[in-house]
């Protein structure tokens, strides 16, 4: 008799630990932590020709020759300016993001290459961006989004931007960097 007591007792264990397993787990609440809905907002250039999308978290501020500067907490930094490639002497967008990019490093030190060159090719634009990373006097180890965006419906327009993020934060901002260059819209 102990031997068929024994040989149930087997049997039935393991399918009694599986159906308390299951039953535990079904318990559980399943609580899945929703983000914070981000509340977008748009922002215009001077020249009314391009609207960028962001958090309305962004601030525009006014400065310098910039055709649109908005700064998240100064964590977080978007400078615009646009061109009309009819207006200047350089004649693409390659020149301009070389020209600015060199003038833009010049006032920096100790700048470092961090994401050498890339394209993005979309429906209606070309983005080009290169990232240097580096520490200024007067701020934090940051890394530098230099980019210009080729719009398709006007190959003569163009726009170059200059992001700044923390270098600590990269990996948590970067994405929202691109998605705010992939959000420019030609008016």
């Amino acid at each position: 008799m102990n031997k068929k007591l024994l040989k149930w007792f087997i049997i039935l264990l393991p399918a009694i630990a599986i159906l308390l397993f299951l039953l535990i787990i079904a318990l559980i609440p399943n609580k899945t932590e929703e983000l914070p809905k981000i509340k977008y907002k748009d922002f215009t250039t001077k020249d009314s020709r391009v609207t960028f999308s962001l958090d309305e978290k962004y601030k525009q501020e006014e400065k310098g020759e910039y055709d649109l500067y908005l700064n998240y907490n100064n964590e977080k930094i978007v400078g615009v300016f646009t061109y009309n490639l009819n207006e200047y002497e350089q004649n693409s967008s390659k020149e301009i993001l070389d020209n600015r990019a060199r003038s833009f490093l010049s006032t920096k030190q100790n700048m470092k290459l961090f994401k050498k060159e890339t394209k993005t090719e979309l429906e209606d634009k070309t983005i080009t961006t290169v990232e240097y990373s580096g520490k200024t006097d007067k701020s934090s180890e940051c890394v530098y989004i230099i980019s210009v965006i080729d719009f398709k419906n006007d190959p003569n327009y163009v726009v170059y931007i200059n992001e700044v993020i923390l270098k600590n934060q990269y990996e948590l901002n970067i994405r929202e960097m691109n998605n705010i260059l992939q959000s420019a819209k030609l008016n």
